[in-house]
């Protein structure tokens, strides 16, 4: 509780905590941790999803324009010093990852490119184009994101080519306006821009069908709330630089019988 507390405190400058107020970092610590002994999440999101709701309930925030994507950084953060033991996804060929970067020091994302037999991997990082070959202590795995947690139809699966990268895979269906946000549209107003009613039918499927490692990534880039709000189109995420990068890297990536449309 004293270490989360610590992030919590250099999270929130502006913050003075004084004995017995409920939003000291302190408290958030402790309450936020017995939410997670009751909730027991397992994947990111929901790690995300706990801590929001105790600063809720709490009455304190992180960012005022932007508390769901601070909420995300500062669980980062953690996972990254290993405060909190987040269960990790297996490191794979393609898989998504943050590593340490020999000139900085410090995380950066980057793509896993081969698999070395002393405990180690070839990484490519994105950002700058440079490959590394990195120990795995110095390698986290990404989040991997299996079905968005919806879509139970019999299309939520199959094989066919990425609507990101192209490459003809196991594809799953990627909510453009993520499960976890619908209640703040269903029966108002969608996403500015975005054409149809709001209803449970048209959210449910509204949405595209795109491989397992391309749709770890579009949740890489953002929160829910804000790809609900800034990346609810395909071209919307392909536009996000960093996308760019991945899906060039990714399209060249062999995986078997690539197909045209």
């Amino acid at each position: 509780a004293k270490a989360v507390a610590l992030v919590l405190q250099a999270a929130r400058p502006w913050h003075v905590d004084e004995l017995g107020d409920p939003c000291s970092s302190a408290c958030l610590a402790e309450m936020f941790l017995a939410y997670v002994a009751e909730q027991q999440p397992s994947r990111f999101s929901q790690w995300t999803s706990v801590l929001l709701e105790a600063m809720a309930d709490a009455g304190a925030h992180l960012d005022d324009e932007d508390n769901d994507g601070a909420a995300g950084k500062l669980l980062q953060d953690l996972y990254k010093k290993r405060v909190l033991v987040i269960p990790e996804p297996q490191i794979e060929l393609g898989s998504n990852v943050v590593a340490v970067l020999e000139e900085d020091g410090d995380w950066h994302p980057a793509v896993v490119e081969e698999l070395l037999l002393d405990s180690s991997c070839r990484l490519i990082f994105l950002e700058y184009g440079k490959p590394q070959i990195t120990p795995t202590s110095n390698i986290r795995a990404m989040e991997v994101v299996i079905d968005d947690d919806g879509a139970e139809d019999a299309l939520s699966q199959r094989d066919g080519n990425c609507e990101m990268c192209g490459r003809y895979m196991p594809l799953t269906f990627h909510h453009l306006i993520p499960k976890d946000t619908h209640p703040t549209y269903l029966k108002k107003r969608l996403p500015t821009g975005i054409e149809g009613e709001p209803t449970r039918a048209f959210l449910n499927t509204y949405g595209t069908m795109i491989c397992r490692q391309c749709h770890s990534y579009v949740h890489r880039i953002a929160d829910n709330h804000t790809l609900a709000k800034e990346y609810n189109t395909v071209g919307k995420i392909m536009a996000h630089a960093m996308v760019q990068k991945w899906v060039e890297w990714a399209s060249k990536q062999q995986v078997g019988k690539r197909h045209s449309k």
